[in-house]
């Protein structure tokens, strides 16, 4: 199936203003589109991050402005990710502590470390927003799914759709 073709595509390569190269109207949100400017605050890892989202994925096409701050979450989320990761590898994801029970003996025991913790909360984190800007496999396909239906079914001008004009 191949990827659809972005609104402005559309009404370039189309018949009449408003109308695809087939004459089917083209439906636009009226949201102004663009990449927003990347912070120069971000971290390292983040900046990676966000230059690999923004100049390789197809997310590009559909960005706007006022998606600055949510990006940067993402990226920022992402950099917390690895760092966290890389501590944990580097330390394991136990650490061995003594306590102390009621009658006062002592003992040693492996418990799991605090950042173990934090690391599962960031991944649900960045797997909720990679979800919402369409980055995960299953939101890229409802997404495209999304856009590739942006006719409505009752177009009259569109043969195709159902119930149009024979």
């Amino acid at each position: 199936m191949p990827t659809p073709q972005p609104i402005t595509l559309k009404l370039l390569n189309g018949r009449s203003p408003g109308r695809d190269s087939g004459g089917r109207k083209v439906i636009q949100s009226g949201v102004e589109r663009g990449v927003p400017d990347k912070p120069a605050d971000l971290t390292a890892e983040a900046a990676q991050e966000w230059d690999r989202l923004v100049d390789g994925s197809g997310i590009r096409t559909w960005l706007k402005p006022a998606d600055r701050a949510a990006l940067v979450n993402l990226c920022e989320t992402w950099s917390e990710l690895v760092r966290l990761r890389k501590y944990l590898r580097k330390n394991g994801f136990k650490q061995r502590t003594t306590v102390r029970d009621a009658a006062g003996a002592t003992t040693t025991k492996y418990v799991e470390r605090p950042e173990v913790k934090l690391y599962k909360a960031f991944l649900v984190e960045h797997r909720l927003q990679a979800t919402a800007f369409g980055i995960t496999p299953t939101s890229e396909t409802a997404a495209a799914r999304a856009t590739a239906s942006d006719v409505p079914p009752g177009d009259v001008n569109n043969p195709f759709a159902g119930g149009g004009a024979r």
